[in-house]
């Protein structure tokens, strides 16, 4: 999603949630995902829209997620696939290159947590 794409939703939450729960305080958004792991940052252009949504939260400490698995995530999200062996993957885009390579270097994505203020 362009940066745009992002506002434009982000609006929408902030009207959403008072008008559908009046009586909640919502003081801030929370992501989890792999797309929040800072190592993507080694991979791809500083201006990509990932990091660029990278940036908007601030991250929590890492701490291992229980029953997630980020290498897994990646590779399902990424390629739609789980199946296929590394080496058979392809490596068309950036991020694909990205994907491949890390895992292909023994490292491991992370399923990080970030939040910002509403």
């Amino acid at each position: 999603m362009t940066p745009a794409a992002v506002d434009a939703s982000l609006d929408a939450a902030r009207s959403f949630f008072p008008r559908h729960f009046p009586d909640e305080r919502h003081t801030e958004f929370s992501c989890g995902s792999w797309l929040l792991d800072p190592q993507l940052r080694e991979y791809l252009p500083a201006g990509s829209n990932i990091v660029r949504f990278q940036r908007r939260f601030t991250l929590e400490p890492y701490q291992e997620p229980e029953g997630i698995d980020a290498d897994v995530e990646v590779r399902r999200f990424v390629f739609r696939t789980l199946s296929t062996p590394l080496d058979r993957l392809p490596r068309r885009t950036v991020l694909q290159r990205a994907v491949v390579d890390h895992l292909a270097a023994g490292r491991h994505w992370r399923w990080r947590v970030g939040r910002f203020p509403i």
